[in-house]
């Protein structure tokens, strides 16, 4: 499985939005993940105004109407199960600071990394979880 971790993000759930936003473009189906509950409801709202003409179709797993849509925001490992029962190989966005607990059967996991020193620091310690696990890892520095 193939990691790609995109350093030096000015706001990381923009560019968060912005890289859901591409891949939902190219017909991707995609699963986020963040472990911490009020954190994802931000970012649920967040995704929904990042940009006033955009339009990024996504649902918290909890949803009722997850099921039919292409990217589930999941906090825990059983909504990322239920949520792989609906997406075929889905892309997964990771937001949170540590590894998800799940790792889907998916095409490629998906890192966005701010300049902001501690974030660097933990996603330094998921490259190398990653990278014991045998992962194909990729980096690159965001433009600015």
């Amino acid at each position: 499985m193939r990691v790609d971790f995109a350093f030096g993000a000015t706001n990381r759930f923009r560019t968060s939005c912005e890289l859901l936003q591409a891949h939902y473009e190219r017909g991707r189906q995609l699963m986020v993940y963040l472990g911490d509950q009020r954190a994802l409801a931000h970012f649920n709202r967040f995704l929904w105004g990042f940009q006033p003409t955009a339009f990024v179709p996504h649902a918290l797993a909890s949803d009722t109407y997850a099921a039919q849509t292409p990217i589930i925001l999941c906090h825990d490992q059983n909504q990322m199960q239920q949520a792989e029962q609906w997406l075929e190989q889905p892309w997964l966005l990771n937001l949170d600071q540590e590894v998800p607990p799940l790792l889907p059967q998916s095409k490629r996991i998906l890192e966005v990394v701010s300049s902001e020193e501690h974030c660097r620091q933990q996603a330094r310690l998921r490259w190398r979880a990653y990278q014991s696990r045998g992962f194909d890892l990729k980096a690159r520095e965001l433009q600015r």
